[in-house]
C-alpha cells in the first residue's frame, strides 16, 4: 500500500467566478437541432474555487496537496469536485495521488489558443467521450470528466535529466470488481512526454484504457468490458513573436472503430489582447 497524506498550517486560496451571456445554435446536416439563449458560467475555464499549500520536510522534499471545487454560480450553487490530491516532490521526481486533469488535456491545452474555454474545438473529444464517475462503465456528452480529470490516477514526473524535455507516467485504477476474473474495467496506463525551448512547445501522449462503449456517445460501436482503448494526443506550436503556428491532433480507437479530430490555429498578440483563429 502506497499512502500519502499530510497537513498543513498554511494555505493559499484561490478561485475564479465565471459569468458569461451566450447565445448558441448548433446545426447538423441542414437542421438546427439545438438553439438556445442563457447564462452560464462556462467560458473562462468554469467558476471554482480551490484551496492549495506546500510545504519543505527536508532533505530537498516538498509535500504538497490542491483541494478544487467547481460551482454552478449562474444558479443555485453546486459544488463538484474537480481535482483533489495530494504529492511529494524531489530529487525523483514528483508523484500525486488522487483526481487530477489528465496529462491528455494538459497537452491539448497547452497549445489550443483558446486553453481551457467553452467545449468545442480542439476540446471536443474531451466533453464527447467521457467515463461516468465511477470509472466503470463509459458514457457519452452526460458523462462524467475522464479523459479530462482522472479519478483515482497516480501520476509520476521523471527528473529533468533535459532542460525543458518532461517526461511521466500514469496510472488510473476503475476500482471494478475483479474476483472471479473479473475484468478491470476503467483500469488505464498513460505515458506522455512534452519538451518546451526557446518559442517551440511539442508533446505526445498516449493511454491505453479497459472498458466498455467507450464510443457509445459516437453509437458506432459496442466493446466487450476485456476491450482496450487507445487514447493519443499529438500537440505542436512555435511561437515566432509576431504570430504563433500551432496543431493538435487526438485520436481514440477500439477495435476498427476510430475517432479524432485535428485543430490549426494561429494567435497573434495585440497589445495587451491575444486574438487568434482555429478550425478542427
Amino acid at each position: 500500500m502506497l499512502y500519502l497524506g499530510t497537513s498543513f498550517a498554511d494555505a493559499t486560496l484561490y478561485g475564479n467566478i465565471d459569468q458569461t451571456y451566450n447565445s448558441t445554435k448548433t446545426t447538423s446536416a441542414g437542421v438546427v437541432t439545438n438553439q438556445q439563449t442563457n447564462i452560464s458560467a462556462y467560458q473562462m475555464g468554469q467558476s471554482y474555487l480551490g484551496v492549495r499549500g506546500a510545504e519543505e520536510l527536508g532533505d530537498g522534499i516538498k509535500a504538497s496537496y490542491l483541494y478544487e471545487f467547481g460551482l454552478a454560480s449562474e444558479a443555485n450553487a453546486t459544488t463538484t469536485n474537480r481535482q483533489s490530491y495530494v504529492g511529494l516532490s524531489g530529487g525523483f521526481g514528483a508523484v500525486r495521488i488522487g483526481k487530477q486533469y489528465s496529462q491528455a488535456f494538459n497537452n491539448t491545452v497547452a497549445v489550443d489558443p483558446g486553453g481551457a474555454t467553452g467545449g468545442r474545438g480542439a476540446l471536443y473529444l474531451f466533453g464527447l467521450i467521457s467515463y461516468d464517475a465511477t470509472g466503470s462503465t463509459l458514457t457519452g456528452v452526460t458523462g462524467g470528466e475522464q479523459p479530462l480529470r482522472q479519478n483515482r490516477g497516480i501520476q509520476y514526473d521523471l527528473p529533468n535529466f533535459v532542460p525543458g524535455l518532461k517526461l511521466g507516467v500514469t496510472k488510473v485504477f476503475g476500482a471494478a470488481n475483479t474476483a472471479n476474473n473479473g475484468a478491470k474495467v476503467g483500469d488505464g496506463t498513460g505515458f506522455n512526454a512534452s519538451y518546451s525551448a526557446g518559442g517551440l512547445y511539442a508533446g505526445f501522449t498516449t493511454d491505453s484504457v479497459k472498458g466498455k462503449d467507450l464510443l457509445k456517445g459516437l453509437a458506432i460501436y459496442d466493446a466487450p468490458d476485456t476491450a482496450t482503448h487507445k487514447l493519443t494526443t499529438l500537440a505542436l506550436s512555435y511561437d515566432l513573436g509576431m504570430a504563433k503556428p500551432s496543431y493538435q491532433n487526438t485520436k481514440i480507437s477500439v477495435g476498427t472503430a476510430t475517432w479524432k479530430t485535428d485543430m490549426f490555429a494561429l494567435s497573434a498578440p495585440l497589445g495587451a489582447a491575444t486574438v487568434f483563429i482555429s478550425t478542427s
